[in-house]
């Protein structure tokens, strides 16, 4: 029996319903595999790279050599003249030294080196008097270890800096020094230094949290015992904190900055727990460029909305850039910023009049928040984007690839210490092994590190 006419259009609504879903379904597919590191917060380590075309290169010519600077005469350890007795081109031996300066060549080149060991003996006693039994200390400084500061220092930088492994650690120091470490005992040693560095960690998130430098926060994933745990990050010109947590939560949060932070001037990315902030806060807009390139790489009116957004916010990054290079004033600056102001806020109206759903949504949102995006017009020495939060995560992204994080809270401690110095005294164009061994040196010292706090300005 033939359906009915109306059997037959109920099947063709339902046919077009499925087929609609179907289309949504592709469609979001397609924008999952097109997503990359440009148009999203992917890392650009997950962009899959195509093979390169076979094509005819260019023959490169020859670069233009620099010449490296000479030591100063202090540096020279010795000197050394090269002179001739024959003539090289007719075996003559009446030769004579020209007036003409000498070349020079400096050399440096690694001393044979051998760890210096030192063996304490600590006699034991027997007071007549009492009867007990003692035994003498170890001079002031010295630490209880087989192994002195320096070759403390050493090694965490080599694990906790450079991020060798602990068996390569091992068997390089083996090769340089002749000194026979066990695996086993460099997460002893890490502990040791976690502790000598723990005063300087503390005042660096001090000084952090109570500098008048723009902030800039972050957080990215961590393992820790197999369990997801999440590293949070405080930045500045100066110095950079970090802190492994448990949650990625609001209370992590105040956990890290430890008071109110409406007072602060920051640059965070657009995660809720940072709403807290006060006036002063800046949403990153490299972040919000990714997220309208994805649109602009869509079909439809959204396509055209996020080509406008997004080359209106470069014009913003780009104007700020040519202002910090101090190639235009602070009012022209303004300025020109102002035009993009308003160009923006009409790209938002347009999202929400024409746009999609997702982009309507988050089109308002950020009209609801639109001084948000321009606070560092305001704010002097704020930036409009997080790039220098997401250069100060990168040390623990890329530790946490290679080491898939940590297994004990003595790790953790470790690892947020050593990183947290490291940073900051690169920041400070300072020498990093040195002022961790130094740390360690006064820390069994029990003196104060006082000389490294000013050193370091925090």
């Amino acid at each position: 029996m033939k359906p009915s006419y109306e059997e037959l259009e109920n099947m063709l609504v339902k046919t077009q319903e499925l087929l609609k879903k179907a289309l949504e379904e592709i469609a979001k597919l397609k924008e999952q595999i097109n997503l990359n590191s440009k148009n999203s917060s992917k890392p650009p380590s997950s962009d899959q790279k195509s093979n390169t075309k076979d094509k005819e290169r260019k023959k490169r010519g020859s670069r233009e050599g620099k010449s490296r600077a000479l030591f100063s005469s202090d540096r020279i350890d010795r000197h050394v003249q090269c002179t001739q007795e024959n003539c090289p081109h007719c075996g003559s031996s009446c030769i004579q030294i020209s007036n003409q300066a000498p070349e020079v060549l400096q050399q440096a080149e690694l001393p044979e080196v051998k760890a210096t060991v030192t063996e304490y003996q600590l006699f034991k006693y027997h007071c007549e008097e009492c009867g007990k039994k003692s035994t003498a200390d170890l001079p002031r400084g010295i630490p209880d270890s087989a192994f002195g500061p320096k070759l403390m220092g050493l090694i965490a930088t080599l694990t906790g800096v450079f991020h060798l492994a602990k068996r390569e650690a091992v068997q390089l120091i083996k090769e340089l020094y002749e000194v026979d470490i066990g695996v086993g005992s460099i997460p002893n040693i890490e502990e040791r230094v976690a502790k000598a560095l723990d005063p300087i960690y503390q005042r660096i998130h001090k000084f952090i949290i109570e500098s008048q430098f723009c902030k800039h926060f972050d957080e990215t994933s961590w393992r820790d015992r197999g369990k997801r745990h999440f590293v949070w990050l405080a930045s500045c010109e100066q110095a950079a904190f970090y802190q492994i947590d448990r949650r990625r939560s609001s209370e992590a949060f105040e956990r890290l900055v430890k008071k109110n932070p409406k007072g602060f001037a920051a640059v965070t990315d657009r995660y809720a727990v940072y709403n807290v902030i006060g006036k002063k806060h800046q949403y990153c807009l490299a972040h919000l460029i990714r997220d309208f390139e994805k649109y602009a790489e869509s079909e439809g009116t959204d396509k055209e909305i996020g080509k406008g957004l997004v080359e209106e916010l470069k014009m913003s990054c780009h104007i700020h850039g040519e202002y910090r290079k101090e190639k235009i004033t602070l009012g022209e600056r303004n300025k020109k910023l102002g035009v993009c102001k308003k160009r923006v806020k009409i790209w938002f109206e347009e999202g929400m009049a024409n746009g999609s759903d997702p982009l309507y949504k988050l089109s308002e949102k950020l009209l609801d928040n639109f001084d948000k995006l321009w606070a560092f017009m305001k704010v002097k020495g704020m930036e409009p984007t997080n790039n220098l939060a997401e250069r100060d995560l990168r040390k623990l992204v890329i530790w946490r690839r290679k080491s898939y994080g940590t297994r004990s809270d003595r790790g953790q401690r470790f690892v947020e210490r050593i990183t947290t110095v490291a940073q900051t005294v690169k920041k400070q164009g300072k020498n990093i092994l040195s002022t961790i061994q130094d740390a360690i040196e006064k820390f069994y010292a029990k003196s104060s590190p006082e000389d490294i706090y000013q050193a370091l300005k925090v």
